[in-house]
């Protein structure tokens, strides 16, 4: 299950550091027709043939900067999807300071209907060989609450997976993406990092 991701000319490297005017760059896209944005969005998708992996993707500083901002406009805050300030006087860069410097790797999982979870399995996902150290790991469970059968309870049907890392530590490199659940891999990418921005 390895595959290469691969883009036409790199856009640049890896960002490190978000500039001014890489916020600026960001702000545009975001504002940018659909389909402008679609082409931005596909490098950063990765195509696995896993089944319980419904979407893995790479969220590196720049391109959260562009999703948050894509969220703004959709929910009607104009001023702050276009770099302007919301209601407590914060920008974008504000609110997505926790993030500076990070690049994360999120999978979105999906579990057979026959497998009724009540608490979470454990998932990683690792990146590089050797394993880079996560900053931070987020689980957050898909639950579909029970039927009025007062027999049935609530189950896991899926969970979003993020493990933030340093993007120094990534630099602009093609490294291994593994999902691993209770030791086992499940799955195995290699993203290349130096045409993501």
């Amino acid at each position: 299950m390895a595959a290469l991701l691969l883009v036409q000319p790199p856009i640049a490297a890896l960002t490190e550091e978000l500039t001014d005017r890489d916020i600026t760059n960001a702000l545009n896209l975001a504002n940018n027709a659909e389909a402008t944005r679609a082409r931005f969005h596909a490098p950063y998708i990765i195509p696995l043939d896993e089944a319980i992996v419904e979407r893995l993707e790479v969220i590196t500083e720049f391109r959260r900067f562009v999703l948050a901002a894509e969220e703004q406009l959709q929910l009607g805050n104009w001023m702050l999807g276009r770099g302007g300030f919301d209601q407590k006087g914060r920008t974008l860069k504000d609110l997505l300071k926790p993030f500076a410097g990070q690049a994360s790797i999120r999978a979105r999982l999906r579990f057979h209907p026959h497998n009724s979870y009540v608490t979470l399995p454990a998932f990683d996902i690792m990146l590089g060989d050797p394993t880079l150290a996560a900053q931070q790991a987020i689980r957050t469970p898909h639950i579909v609450p029970a039927s009025g059968d007062r027999n049935t309870r609530d189950f896991i049907a899926g969970a979003t997976i993020e493990m933030t890392f340093d993007a120094r530590s990534i630099q602009d490199r093609a490294l291994p993406v593994r999902i691993v659940s209770e030791g086992r891999e499940l799955a195995r990418v290699t993203v290349d990092f130096s045409r993501l921005q």
